[in-house]
């Protein structure tokens, strides 16, 4: 749920209008836009045969948002614009090729679309979209590789600046992949960004294309200046990747660190406050409410374990920050703050630690501990 409420923040903030939208997830193959997009995307595709009817199972939000938008009245002022919803997905993957948060059969698409009023700006804003996706790896220290899939020499050749300025940006070299002539796509580019994974392989993570057919296929059309109707260029991207492929690419980095860590807002338990005997449980508690106040996820230990073996269970759970309480610390005010990031244990005040917290999470979504805060009420494994 984070990720999908983040993948939302990240769309609005190319800084254009983006309408959020919810659709259905299967579509009738007799409507003949549905049917050439599917032919154009490929075999590997859920059909489901109702009422002497064939359905094709939602493999991203092209449909649905395209059905929706082909019956707005646009002009040029209004472009560009974007669309965005997080779909669920279906792909019809073999069973070999299936690998737990990378290649699924349901996957989570934050499906975003920008239409452009022509080319130049879309290639202005897949320019965008580029950086934007390059921001969001470098945020979590981690690279891309890229592989460039072009379905015409003709369009690389023209516009062979473009593509210097992207590979510029990218400060590293890139694969072209040209597809055969004569393959009917309805994309021109199509950038699939790879992480080089913890087992040394190439995974596909995010995707920008440029759609140059859906527009007209569709019906979806905008008012020029001269008062002349058009059919918008399309961008399709997942800027942070399937929800399911974000957090292969968290775990896969986690287990670069010498100490694996998810970031900050994204883990389970942030702070975890740890008794040094049931003496001090309800000062323990205390502690846990003021961090409660603050929108940060906390618990407190109070299980009949010793204090060694909940801080070690807490470095297993990866646990961000681990908070000490016993005498000293009730008299002086001042907590021993275990910090998963640097492995030292901090003197901070709780003002202090919940400061620090707040401002490494700034402008990130926020979920409150969906399970029971003392660990004693949790069912144990």
């Amino acid at each position: 749920d984070l990720i999908a409420e983040y993948s939302r923040y990240v769309a609005e903030s190319l800084g254009i209008p983006v309408y959020t939208m919810k659709g259905t997830n299967m579509f009738n193959l007799d409507l003949p836009p549905v049917r050439e997009h599917a032919e154009l995307f490929g075999d590997r595709l859920y059909q489901i045969d109702v009422e002497k009817k064939s359905f094709v199972m939602r493999y991203a939000a092209c449909h649905q948002q395209f059905a929706i938008i082909k019956d707005w009245q646009i002009s040029q002022r209004h472009l560009p614009f974007g669309a965005f919803e997080v779909a669920d997905s279906y792909r019809l993957e073999q069973s070999g090729e299936l690998l737990l948060g990378f290649r699924v059969r349901r996957m989570n698409m934050p499906d975003l679309h920008v239409f452009c009023k022509d080319l130049d700006e879309a290639k202005e804003w897949f320019t965008r979209v580029h950086k934007k996706i390059y921001e969001e790896i470098a945020a979590l220290d981690g690279d891309y590789v890229s592989l460039y899939n072009l379905t015409s020499k003709e369009f690389f050749e023209e516009n062979k600046d473009f593509f210097k300025h992207l590979v510029k940006l990218e400060k590293k070299p890139v694969l072209l992949c040209f597809y055969p002539p004569g393959v009917n796509y309805y994309w021109v580019l199509n950038i699939e960004y790879h992480i080089i994974d913890k087992m040394g392989r190439p995974r596909e993570i995010a995707t920008v294309q440029i759609d140059v057919g859906n527009a007209k296929r569709f019906g979806i059309k905008f008012v020029d200046k001269e008062g002349k109707e058009n059919f918008p260029v399309i961008l399709h991207t997942a800027i942070i990747g399937t929800i399911e492929r974000y957090l292969y690419t968290l775990f896969d980095l986690a287990l670069k660190m010498k100490r694996p860590a998810l970031p900050l807002w994204l883990s389970p338990t942030q702070v975890r406050v740890i008794p040094v005997s049931d003496k001090f449980e309800k000062d323990a508690e205390k502690i846990v409410e003021k961090i409660e106040k603050s929108d940060i996820r906390v618990d407190v230990d109070d299980r009949p374990l010793t204090m060694q073996k909940k801080v070690r269970e807490a470095e297993t759970e990866w646990v961000n920050y681990v908070v000490v309480v016993g005498q000293k610390e009730i008299e002086s005010g001042v907590l021993a703050v275990r910090d998963r990031r640097t492995n030292e244990i901090r003197q901070m005040k709780l003002e202090e630690l919940v400061k620090e917290i707040k401002q490494n999470i700034a402008n990130k979504p926020f979920r409150h501990l969906v399970v029971p805060k003392r660990l004693s009420e949790r069912p144990q494994f």
